[in-house]
């Protein structure tokens, strides 16, 4: 199978923003002040952490055929749960919040690669899986902060 140039970049760029995602989530967890959001952040480490593990697993096919791409062309310019405000947050509803921005920023992404035709079917699933996973994180993490209150 070979892999069309856009798609490879934009998969590139994809793992790029998960590989720059975990430290920072991985931060967040380590503080100490926010060990109220301690669930929370861990459930989205191992959800990166499983994706970057299957991407990595799909790009060692042998059989798979990738364009050459200057791996300049693939750098991502931002990375996600990153924020600054996110990281000096006080209070459990606003971290919540902020994180649930962060995680609509990683379903933009995984919603715009999903829509690209030229997709290989196997990433697809991948994708699928990882943006099903993640609406799972925030759904129940959401209602157990309904049940807290």
């Amino acid at each position: 199978m070979e892999l069309n140039y856009k798609i490879y970049r934009k998969v590139k760029i994809y793992f790029n923003k998960i590989c720059g995602a975990i430290p920072n989530l991985t931060l967040l967890k380590e503080r100490s002040e926010l060990t109220f959001g301690g669930s929370l952040v861990a459930s989205r480490i191992e959800e990166m952490q499983l994706v970057q593990a299957q991407l990595v697993n799909f790009f060692m096919n042998p059989d798979l055929i990738v364009p050459f791409v200057p791996s300049s062309r693939c750098t991502a310019l931002s990375t996600w749960y990153g924020n600054n405000t996110l990281q000096s947050c006080g209070d459990l509803g606003t971290f919540q919040a902020m994180l649930i921005e962060e995680d609509d920023k990683v379903l933009e992404e995984a919603n715009y690669m999903i829509a690209d035709p030229l997709l290989p079917s196997k990433l697809q699933v991948l994708l699928k899986k990882h943006r099903k996973r993640i609406k799972n994180i925030r759904i129940n993490k959401e209602s157990l902060n309904e049940l807290e209150r």
